[in-house]
């Protein structure tokens, strides 16, 4: 790996040898996401890392996720928030249980082009033994470019409710 110039926020930037497609550069300590199925396969890669106070999804955007303005579609930034909610939620539930979307709202205050890197950073607002509530801001160069609010109804494997 070799060091570039600072891609978000005056971290420093990794660019890897045999990179995903459209991964050329990720910043410093975030670690591939494995897709969580054929959608995350068609829309990824994304990245993940933890921080003090939760957890930070994060994508290069490509030009396959832009719209016709030339900007991120809005789907993309519902795609990363539920993905960075879903992650969250993972490491908080019962190994034996899931976590699935049961509400997620999306506000929109900005966007981003392709080649900027995209974060979502969630918090954990309170994590029950049924239902996980977060929230979240997804950040591109260093601006807040949307809000989301989701909660995540923990199942077992088997597809019923946890006790």
């Amino acid at each position: 790996m070799m060091r570039a110039d600072s891609v978000h926020a005056g971290r420093g930037a990794v660019e890897e040898d045999a990179a995903p497609r459209g991964a050329s550069m990720v910043p410093e300590g975030f670690e591939l996401i494995p897709p969580f199925g054929p959608f995350h396969e068609l829309t990824g890669p994304l990245y993940h890392k933890r921080v003090e106070h939760g957890y930070v999804v994060g994508m290069r955007v490509e030009d396959k996720h832009r719209n016709r303005g030339q900007m991120v579609h809005g789907g993309m930034i519902c795609m990363l928030a539920d993905t960075a909610f879903s992650w969250a939620s993972g490491h908080v539930r019962p190994a034996a249980a899931q976590a699935l979307t049961s509400h997620l709202s999306v506000g929109f205050a900005g966007n981003a082009k392709p080649g900027d890197w995209i974060e979502a950073h969630v918090d954990i607002v309170k994590a029950g033994r049924r239902v996980v509530f977060s929230d979240c801001f997804i950040w591109c160069n260093g601006k807040r470019i949307a809000h989301a609010t989701a909660q995540f109804q923990i199942v077992s494997v088997g597809g019923g409710a946890t006790d």
